[in-house]
């Protein structure tokens, strides 16, 4: 105990009551060194006296000794009564009997028998003894006659000993605590650097704060102390630097994005979690954004053109987001926001308009125009959730049902989506495999040649049956595997499926094939259709290939080079739903089409709508004045042929002439067509042009 409660003392205390038991011990040793040597000193002093008094007695008892004469030797003896340390005395003969003695006064003297053992010299009791005895032999003429036994009392010589070994240990007292007290001063110049020392220690160890120094001018072991501690902060400061720059590179590979320095998606399930904790009386709503296409873009114009969009997305969400609001990017194109304290859905509904004309613009990088959308879904605390992972299902299945609804909208998340959105997740899945399984087809739709009643093609159209999702429409099929990447596979196969059947026709007869906006900006369509006219045996000018409106809104150079690519092969190029996009006369004057083909939304409204028919008119005379063929499409109606028929289209498809026919049908098609409507100007044309009318009803 006494050692554990020694080693919890500072070390101040510790040294002083070194310095103060040093002293002790030092005066305690003083002390008892300084009294043995005066107790001996002492007793040695009354020895020689009692002895030189011995001897002149001996001297003074030969004569009474030698004459037998006891009264003589015993007023020599009494003699002693002057001598007040003398105790007693006695004079032996040689038969060691008592010839004479003396004792003062209340002292009696031993028996014989006693007198003689106080007579030994070197016992540890006579050394120890207050009484000192002291022997001298009797002799006369030489010979032993008695002897003298003096017995003094050193007690006197003892105690002037003592008082003088006190003085000394007084005096070692004093000048030990003096000692004490400089030793104490002296190690205090010592210790208080080291105390001081300590307590920086203590402070950095506490407060971590590396920068700290400390600065002495001892040249001695405590400044070669301080230079070791002060190295060694040195060295603990660099560390510390290091280990700060890399928990804050581990915190930004944990929690930042690296390509647009927004929160990723760990750190915005991190702040989603934190605000939920919240969420009493602080309502808050989730925004999940997918860019529209990204994949074409990135995919067209390269990684780095994509990085540098999802960069300047991820500016221009900041931009409209408010203070206290979070954006993140969880991954590919997928963005998020967190709007915290929103006080009503028109106030959200107002951030994802911002958000929608910030993304909904196309943007210049490095001398590119790239096309950017953005669909939002919007899911709100608490009211559609109040757990992380059912808000962002919620917000996923809103983003879902922006999508579908038309891109570039937001769509707050309702209950009734669900439905909707695990149709599209089924489609998705089951698109994936569809061409390995075979589940995909191509049917042909006839053109018919206006003037001369003829077959001059077929339009190419993918068919998907599904043994569980039964016969699903092109029009959601296409859109789901423009979202997810599979178009330039399907728009691929298509191609060579209906080159490959073509090539079995009769020579007059093309093939028209649509392509994606998605192919065109991420394949090299001059490679891709050459080598499938290669493979096929196809001859190119048979080859006619559609592409909408879409496609040349966001105008490029490389755009404009697929298209003059294709031309040079041979092939021929179509605008399909001329009129229903952002119709633009620049790009017809830039590209030469070789047919624009009107939609069938202003053909559905040529007998109801004059403005329809006016529009309708005004595409044909452009096209016969840039040189171009017109296509009317969805012709269900005899009114609606004679109409384009009186305003001059060239040619026309729909549920008038055929639904779309398997390939099989086809040829039987044809001949079935030419027996029943012989080309124009032979000699039953006039009698059959109204049944060829009949028949096209």
């Amino acid at each position: 105990m006494i050692v554990r409660l020694l080693n919890n003392l500072r070390l101040r205390t510790k040294l002083s009551l070194v310095v103060i038991a040093s002293t002790l011990m030092a005066s305690l040793l003083l002390f008892a060194v300084v009294t043995v040597l005066e107790y001996y000193d002492s007793r040695h002093r009354v020895e020689e006296r009692a002895r030189g008094l011995a001897r002149v007695l001996a001297q003074n008892v030969r004569a009474p000794l030698s004459f037998e004469d006891p009264a003589a030797a015993q007023r020599v003896l009494e003699g002693l009564g002057a001598v007040p340390e003398v105790r007693w005395a006695a004079l032996l003969d040689v038969q060691g009997a008592v010839f004479a003695s003396f004792a003062q006064q209340g002292v009696s003297v031993p028996a014989p028998v006693e007198v003689g053992l106080h007579t030994g010299e070197g016992s540890a009791q006579a050394l120890f003894s207050a009484l000192v005895h002291v022997v001298e032999l009797v002799r006369v003429d030489g010979a032993v006659v008695g002897q003298l036994v003096v017995c003094t009392d050193a007690s006197p010589a003892f105690s002037a000993t003592l008082a003088r070994a006190v003085l000394v240990l007084l005096g070692a007292a004093v000048i030990g605590l003096l000692a004490s007290a400089v030793a104490v001063k002296v190690q205090d110049g010592m210790v208080q650097p080291i105390a001081d020392l300590a307590d920086v220690m203590h402070d950095v160890s506490r407060t971590h704060t590396y920068t700290t120094r400390v600065s002495t001018q001892r040249s001695d072991e405590v400044g070669a102390l301080y230079e070791g501690f002060n190295r060694l902060l040195g060295e603990l400061e660099a560390r510390e630097t290091v280990l700060q720059r890399q928990q804050t590179r581990l915190f930004t590979l944990a929690h930042i994005d690296a390509v647009t320095g927004l929160s990723n998606r760990h750190h915005f399930r991190l702040m989603l979690d934190e605000a939920l904790s919240r969420l009493s009386g602080h309502p808050f709503a989730i925004l999940c954004l997918d860019l529209d296409r990204f994949k074409t873009v990135n995919d067209a114009l390269g990684h780095d053109v994509g990085d540098m969009l999802l960069t300047m997305v991820g500016q221009r969400l900041t931009a409209v987001s408010r203070e206290g609001d979070m954006v993140a990017r969880l991954g590919g194109d997928e963005f998020a926001m967190i709007l915290l304290d929103v006080a009503d859905r028109q106030e959200v509904q107002r951030i994802a308009d911002r958000v929608l004309a910030a993304l909904c613009t196309s943007v210049d990088i490095e001398g590119l125009t790239v096309p950017m959308g953005v669909s939002v879904g919007i899911a709100l605390a608490p009211r559609d959730g109040d757990q992380p992972d059912q808000l962002l299902k919620n917000a996923d299945l809103a983003l879902y049902g922006a999508k579908a609804g038309g891109r570039g909208r937001a769509c707050f998340y309702d209950a009734g989506m669900s439905a909707g959105v695990v149709r599209r997740l089924q489609l998705e899945r089951a698109l994936r495999s569809a061409i390995t399984l075979d589940q995909l087809s191509v049917v042909y739709q006839p053109q018919v040649d206006l003037a001369s009643h003829a077959i001059t093609g077929f339009e190419a159209l993918v068919r998907w049956r599904h043994p569980e999702l039964g016969d699903v429409r092109p029009d959601e099929f296409i859109a789901v595997a423009e979202d997810a990447g599979l178009i330039n596979e399907i728009g691929a196969w298509v191609l060579e499926q209906a080159c490959l059947e073509a090539s079995t026709w009769p020579a007059h007869l093309s093939v028209a094939v649509n392509l994606s906006a998605v192919q065109v900006m991420t394949q090299d369509l001059p490679l891709l259709v050459g080598r499938v006219l290669a493979t096929s045996g196809l001859a190119a000018t048979r080859l006619e290939v559609e592409i909408t409106e879409s496609v040349l809104l966001n105008e490029t150079e490389a755009t404009l080079a697929q298209l003059h690519g294709l031309n040079r092969l041979g092939v021929r190029i179509a605008l399909d739903d001329f009129g229903t996009g952002y119709s633009s006369m620049a790009y017809l004057r830039r590209f030469p089409f070789d047919k624009l083909k009107i939609d069938r939304c202003f053909v559905k409204a040529l007998t109801t709508e004059p403005d329809a028919r006016v529009i309708v008119h005004a595409i044909i005379d452009m096209a016969t004045g840039l040189h171009m063929k017109t296509l009317a499409e969805g012709v269900e109606r005899e009114a609606e042929l004679s109409a384009l028929r009186e305003e001059g289209c060239a040619e026309v498809q729909g549920y008038l002439v055929s639904r779309p026919l398997r390939v099989e049908a086809v040829l039987p098609f044809v001949r079935e067509w030419a027996t029943a409507h012989p080309p124009a100007g032979s000699q039953a044309a006039a009698a059959e042009a109204g049944q060829a009318v009949a028949f096209l009803g």
